[in-house]
């Protein structure tokens, strides 16, 4: 049984060692990294946001953790994808607040990479970025949030998505047009210029383009399927198979990307704090879904993930926090999976199949 740590956004007393960035300081040795760290080149891989996003991780905990790093003998840097650390400084992330320089993954280009032969729907290669797969250590530091298209981004999609360069990154969500979903050859559009599907898309996800071709953006779709049945010409088999399919290449990527540390020394910490129902990358922030849990961290990818994904309850849902423009889906599932119709445990059991961690966890809470 894998063991997670959790650190509480309560507070049980009114002192700063209750508060979050102490309980992040306990949580840092009780995983053990002080002993392992030493005179090794440290990646810390974050999600750094953009433009006017303010819901990543706070700049205080890296300091923190970048800190212990170093009293510990380790050689860190925080990297993200290039657009990320080019507009790093605008959210408050900058060498001389977190301690250590900020490197794009990729290099400068997005061209320094690792090659790793994949073979999965459309997708035969990834382009591991450079600096992640030539550290010796890796702290996978990851803000837990919705995502449109996996239903949930933290540790595994800031690996698999967020360790490629632009070229894989592309080529990965392009799996979910692998499988064909739209028969133009039945389609009325052509004939009589019929729209159906278009105008009834309460998302807006759907669109013709100018040749007439249909375009479907399913980082917005939630799967309500009510294209397929009003399609009078039976043109359409929109499938939840779409969701599963890039979940499942988001497992292989975050196999290949851990392929880099045979030694097994990742440890992932995932910040349940500002939980938004949009990623990061979209360059805002929205109202919290839910009030803030805390921080859980493991040395199991799997187990973490699953941790983070459990305290994560429809339940608790604050009211008025779903955006205009996202839809609550009155459907069994996670908070999730009834805004955005996926399942996120579906990366995560992916994950666990490819042998990277295990759902079977026990909580250990960080006072």
């Amino acid at each position: 049984m894998s063991k997670v740590l959790y650190g509480p956004a309560q507070m049980r007393e009114l002192k700063w060692e209750s508060t979050l960035p102490g309980k992040l300081d306990t949580i840092l040795e009780k995983l053990g990294m002080a002993s392992e760290v030493e005179k090794k080149r440290v990646c810390v891989k974050m999600h750094l946001g953009g433009f006017v996003g303010y819901s990543t991780i706070h700049p205080l905990f890296v300091r923190r953790l970048v800190s212990f790093i170093k009293n510990a003998g380790g050689q860190p840097f925080v990297t993200d994808i290039l657009p990320a650390t080019l507009s790093a400084y605008e959210r408050g992330y900058t060498e001389e607040v977190v301690g250590c320089p900020i490197l794009p993954a990729a290099g400068v280009g997005d061209n320094y990479h690792h090659t790793y032969p994949v073979n999965y729907k459309n997708v035969t290669e990834l382009r591991i970025a450079g600096e992640v797969w030539d550290a010796d250590y890796l702290v996978c530091l990851s803000h837990a949030k919705g995502h449109g298209n996996c239903g949930y981004g933290g540790a595994i999609k800031n690996l698999a998505v967020g360790a490629m360069t632009s070229h894989s990154r592309t080529a990965m969500h392009m799996v979910e047009h692998a499988e064909k979903y739209w028969y133009p050859e039945k389609c009325a559009h052509y004939s009589d210029g019929c729209n159906l599907c278009v105008e009834a898309c309460k998302v807006k996800c759907m669109r013709f383009a100018k040749d007439n071709t249909l375009h479907v953006g399913f980082h917005e779709c939630n799967f309500c399927f009510e294209c397929n049945a009003l399609c009078p010409q039976e043109a359409l088999s929109i499938s939840d198979a779409v969701a599963r399919d890039f979940q499942e290449v988001m497992a292989l990527a975050t196999e290949a990307v851990l392929s880099s540390f045979p030694d097994g020394s990742p440890v992932f910490i995932n910040f349940a704090t500002n939980i938004t129902p949009l990623c990061d990358c979209f360059g805002m922030t929205t109202p919290n879904l839910v009030p803030d849990i805390g921080i859980f961290a493991s040395k199991d990818i799997v187990a973490v993930e699953k941790a983070t994904l459990d305290s994560i309850d429809y339940k608790n849902l604050l009211p008025g926090s779903v955006p205009q423009g996202l839809i609550l889906r009155d459907i069994e599932g996670h908070l999730f999976q009834k805004i955005h119709g996926k399942d996120p445990y579906i990366q995560v059991y992916a994950c666990e199949r490819r042998g990277l961690g295990s759902s079977n966890f026990a909580i250990e809470e960080v006072e």
